[in-house]
C-alpha cells in the first residue's frame, strides 16, 4: 500500500511538473506563435502573451484561431475568426483582411455551413480582386470549384480547382504549402469519389510533398507524414489495391506522434480489412475530441458515430449501436437538416437490422424452420389432395357427360337425318318422344351436321379405323373438309378432326381397361386405332386426369353402371 501511494505522489508531482511551460520573454511574440513546432508550446505562447496583455486582442484571437485551425478545433477557431472580422482591425492590412475572408470561408466549408460559406466566399473574391491578390482569388476558386463538383458538376469543378492550385502554386502568400497540402487533400476526395483513383494518388503524392514544406505549428513531420500515409492506406484500400495499401499502412505505423486527429484518415484503411478493434479506438478519441471542443452537435460529429455504429455493428455490440444511434437522432433533431436525419435513418435502418439478427437465438431459428417445414409440408398436402379431388371428379364427370350425351344425340340423328344409314334404331315410344323434343332444338345447321357425324362414328366405332381422319368425316356428312374444323371447334370439346377422334379412341380404351384388365396397354392401344401408345397414354391423361395404368387400378364405384354409349 505504502508503495502505491509513493507511486501516486511521484506521477502527480511528473505532471504538475509538465503542466506549466517555462517561455522566455524572446519566444513571446505572434511570429514565434506560428514558428514553433510544437502545438503547446504555440498556444502557451499565445496565451502567456494574453496574460501580459503583450499584443492587441484581435491579433490574439487571429494566432489562437490560426492554432485552433491547425490542430481541428473548427469550433473554436470559426468563433475567434469571428470575433476579428467583427472587431473591424484586421481591414487595415490587406495580407491579414484576405487571410481571414479565407479562414472563414475554409472553416464554414468544413462546419457545412453553405450559407455563411457563400457569403464569405463572395467577399473574399471581391477583396482580392480590389487588392490584385491572385493567391487568395484562386483559393475562392477553388473553394467554387468544390461547390460545383458537389453538386454533380464534377468535371467543371475538378477543372476549376485544378486551375485554382496552379495559380496558388505560383503564388506567395501566408502559409502557402498549409493550404496546398489542403487543396491536394480535397483534389485526393474528390477524383477518390469518382473513382478516379489513378488522379487520386498523384494528388497523394504532391500532398506529401507539399506537407514536409509545412513550417511552424503543423511542421511535426511525424504527425504530418502519418497523416498523408492514413489517407493514401485509406485511397488504396478503397481502389481494391491491397498490397500498396498495406504498404503505406505499415509506413502509417512507423510514423510517431498518432492522435485522432492525425489517425481519423486511416480509418476506411481499418474498416475495409476488418481491423474493427483500432477503428473504434481512434473513433472513441475523435469523438471525445468533438466533445472537449464542445463540437458535439455537428455534421462532423454525425459523420463519426455514424462510422461508429457501423464498426460496432461488426463487432456485434448491439447495445453501443443502440446508444450511437440516439446520439444522431438527437444531434440530427437539433439541426433540423434533412440530410442530418437521413442519414440518421440510414444508421436506424443499419441498428434495426443488425439488432434483429443478433437476437435471434437457436430456439427462434429452430421454430422458424419448424414453421417453414410444417408449412412446405401442409402446401404439399393441400396440393396433391386438391389435384386428386379436382381428378377424380373430372373423371367422373367425363363418364356421366360422355353417356348422357350419346345416348340425346344418337336420338336426334335417328330423327333428323335425311340420308339412310346402315345403324339400326331402336327405343320405345317414349324415347322417340324425347328425340323429336331434342330434334326441335337444332335449329343450326352445323349443329346438325356435327349430331349426325358425331352419330354415326360413335355407333358404327368409325374411329377404331388408324386411317380414319377428317377427310372421312366430310365424307360422312357432305361437306368440304375445311368446314369439319369449324364444326368441331363450335360443337364438341375438341379443337380440331384429329383431337376429336382420339378422345373417342381414349373413351372406348377406358371401357376396355375396365372390361379386359388381361390386356397390356399397348394392346388396347392398337385397339382402339392408336398404334403409338405415347399418343395413348398422353390423350388418355388430357381426357380423365391420369393415366391409362392409374385409371385401371382406381376404385370401381363411380365407374359402377356406366357403359359404352355406342353398344
Amino acid at each position: 500500500m505504502r508503495r502505491l501511494f509513493i507511486v501516486i505522489c511521484l506521477l502527480s508531482a511528473t505532471l504538475l511538473c509538465n503542466a506549466t511551460i517555462t517561455l522566455p520573454d524572446s519566444m513571446l511574440t505572434i511570429k514565434s506563435a506560428y514558428n514553433v513546432t510544437n502545438s503547446d508550446t504555440s498556444l502557451a505562447i499565445i496565451q502567456t502573451m494574453r496574460q501580459r496583455q503583450l499584443a492587441e486582442k484581435w491579433q490574439l484571437d487571429m494566432a489562437e484561431a490560426d492554432y485552433c485551425y491547425a490542430t481541428m478545433d473548427y469550433t473554436k477557431a470559426v468563433r475567434l475568426y469571428q470575433a476579428v472580422y467583427d472587431s473591424g482591425e484586421a481591414k487595415s492590412d490587406a495580407t491579414i483582411y484576405l487571410a481571414l475572408l479565407a479562414r472563414l470561408m475554409q472553416t464554414h466549408d468544413i462546419m457545412y455551413d453553405e450559407n455563411e460559406l457563400v457569403t464569405y466566399m463572395v467577399e473574399l473574391k471581391d477583396a482580392a480582386r480590389r487588392y490584385k491578390n491572385d493567391a487568395y482569388l484562386a483559393m475562392a476558386d477553388f473553394t467554387l470549384g468544390k461547390r460545383k463538383h458537389y453538386h454533380r458538376k464534377k468535371q467543371e469543378g475538378l477543372e476549376m480547382c485544378a486551375k485554382a492550385v496552379e495559380v496558388m502554386k505560383a503564388s506567395d502568400y501566408f502559409r502557402k504549402y498549409n493550404e496546398l497540402c489542403s487543396n491536394y487533400t480535397d483534389l485526393l476526395q474528390m477524383y477518390a469519389e469518382d473513382g478516379r483513383y489513378d488522379d487520386a494518388m498523384r494528388m497523394s503524392l504532391l500532398q506529401e510533398e507539399a506537407a514536409l514544406r509545412i513550417k511552424g505549428v503543423s511542421a511535426n513531420n511525424k504527425e504530418t507524414l502519418r497523416y498523408v500515409y492514413g489517407m493514401r492506406a485509406s485511397l488504396l484500400a478503397k481502389a481494391g489495391r491491397k498490397e500498396e495499401a498495406d504498404r503505406a499502412y505499415d509506413e502509417w505505423k512507423k510514423q510517431d506522434g498518432g492522435n485522432a486527429v492525425v489517425d481519423r484518415p486511416i480509418l476506411d484503411y481499418l474498416i475495409i480489412y476488418k481491423h474493427y478493434e483500432q477503428a473504434r479506438d481512434i473513433i472513441h478519441d475523435y469523438c471525445n475530441l468533438l466533445r472537449n471542443q464542445k463540437d458535439n452537435y455537428s455534421y462532423r460529429m454525425i459523420t463519426m458515430l455514424t462510422t461508429a455504429a457501423q464498426v460496432e455493428t461488426a463487432l456485434g455490440d448491439t447495445s453501443a449501436v443502440a446508444r450511437h444511434s440516439r446520439e444522431i437522432k438527437a444531434i440530427a433533431d437539433s439541426l433540423h437538416i434533412d440530410k442530418s436525419y437521413s442519414m440518421m435513418q440510414k444508421s436506424w435502418d443499419l441498428i434495426r437490422t443488425e439488432k434483429d439478427v443478433k437476437l435471434k437465438n437457436s430456439l427462434v431459428s429452430i421454430l422458424g424452420l419448424l414453421l417453414l417445414f410444417s408449412t412446405a409440408i401442409g402446401l404439399i398436402i393441400l396440393y396433391y389432395s386438391r389435384r386428386l379431388r379436382r381428378r377424380n371428379e373430372k373423371l367422373v364427370k367425363a363418364l356421366n357427360s360422355v353417356e348422357a350425351y350419346r345416348n340425346m344425340a344418337m336420338g336426334a340423328m335417328e330423327s333428323s337425318s335425311e340420308e339412310p344409314t346402315n345403324v339400326e334404331t331402336t327405343g320405345s315410344p317414349e324415347s322417340a318422344k324425347e328425340t323429336a323434343e331434342a330434334s326441335e332444338t337444332i335449329v343450326d345447321e352445323n349443329e346438325r351436321l356435327f349430331v349426325k357425324l358425331d352419330g354415326q362414328i360413335t355407333r358404327n366405332r368409325l374411329f377404331l379405323n388408324p386411317n380414319f381422319g377428317r377427310d372421312d368425316m366430310a365424307r360422312l356428312i357432305g361437306v368440304d373438309k375445311n368446314r369439319i374444323g369449324h364444326i368441331m371447334s363450335r360443337y364438341s370439346d375438341a379443337s380440331n378432326a384429329s383431337v376429336y377422334i382420339n378422345t373417342k379412341r381414349v373413351e372406348y380404351g377406358a371401357k376396355l381397361l375396365l372390361e379386359h384388365p388381361e390386356y397390356t396397354i399397348a394392346a388396347i392401344a392398337n385397339e382402339c386405332g392408336m398404334t403409338n401408345t405415347v399418343t395413348f397414354n398422353r390423350t388418355f391423361k388430357e381426357v380423365y386426369g391420369m393415366t391409362p395404368s392409374e385409371y385401371r387400378t382406381k376404385p370401381q364405384k363411380n365407374q359402377k353402371g356406366l357403359k359404352w354409349c355406342g353398344e
